[in-house]
């Protein structure tokens, strides 16, 4: 909801997702504008959909959370040099993430998210009541 409110009319967020439902629930909420069902561990299909969806350009940030192991050289691959990767997974190897990006050649900022931010209980609360689509979303799963 936020990248896509963020991104514009000129921003394109693409959403990565390996299951039929989850990317049927995205559509129906109109949270994006590239729908990718794909492997999150296959980083060459990742390159290649996302390669494809973007012109050859990739992604200027990509924002991992995944629940499962070896998804770092997808989030690599799939942004642009000079790009930022957010590893928000407690499953992301930094070690992989690290020797990866160096491997392939890829200068990506790599930020690891720690669940924190400034008056991040407010900004959510505030995204929950702005958007009825995220608490419609929200009450189908956790309700």
């Amino acid at each position: 909801y936020e990248a896509k409110k963020r991104a514009g009319v000129t921003g394109k967020v693409i959403c990565v997702g390996s299951r039929d439902k989850t990317i049927q629930r995205v559509k129906d909420a109109n949270l994006a504008d590239v729908y990718i069902k794909a492997n999150a561990t296959d980083a060459i299909e990742l390159l290649e959909k996302v390669s494809e969806a973007t012109n050859g350009e990739m992604a200027d940030v990509v924002i991992n959370v995944v629940n499962i192991p070896n998804t770092e050289m997808s989030s690599i691959l799939m942004t642009k040099n000079q790009g930022i990767v957010y590893f928000f997974s407690m499953a992301t190897s930094f070690t992989k993430a690290a020797l990866g990006a160096e491997g392939v050649g890829k200068d990506v900022t790599m930020i690891v998210g720690n669940g924190y931010t400034k008056d991040h209980a407010a900004i959510s609360l505030n995204i929950m009541r702005e958007s009825q689509v995220l608490r419609d979303i929200f009450t189908e799963l956790y309700a």
